[in-house]
């Protein structure tokens, strides 16, 4: 193995939560507006960076591995949920996406990700350009 290390920036995992939001159908980003099921879903594909904060803790390697500390990451993330959704449930399933997404891809342990539940967002059916 050749030796050095590896830093991932905090954008990385930012970019990481987002994929894993946009899995979670019932999750939408903050917005004050009524919004359809389209219009959700492309909401949910674009960048909702000021939404995600990350702190992460590189690596720090020690002679003896037992004082050897892991990398790890935290979250707090803030989202609308789907009006009509089970919160709790919403909101398991993204903490479990986030940390299957993270850890999958940076080998960084997740040890927490705080949601924060801003709004409940209604869907409206889509309208026509006439109406």
């Amino acid at each position: 193995m050749i030796p050095g290390k590896t830093i991932i920036s905090e954008e990385v995992f930012s970019e990481l939560a987002k994929t894993a939001m946009a899995k979670i159908e019932s999750i939408s980003p903050r917005t004050g507006q009524k919004i359809s099921l389209v219009a959700l879903a492309r909401i949910v594909a674009d960048k909702v960076s000021p939404q995600i904060n990350v702190r992460k803790n590189d690596a720090i390697e020690n002679e003896n591995e037992e004082s050897a500390i892991p990398a790890a990451v935290s979250f707090d993330l803030k989202v609308n949920v789907l009006y009509g959704q089970n919160i709790p449930s919403v909101v398991s399933r993204l903490r479990e996406t986030v940390k299957n997404e993270v850890e999958s891809i940076t080998g960084y342990k997740v040890e927490k990700v705080d949601v924060t539940v801003e709004k409940l967002v209604k869907a409206e059916p889509e309208h026509s350009e006439e109406e």
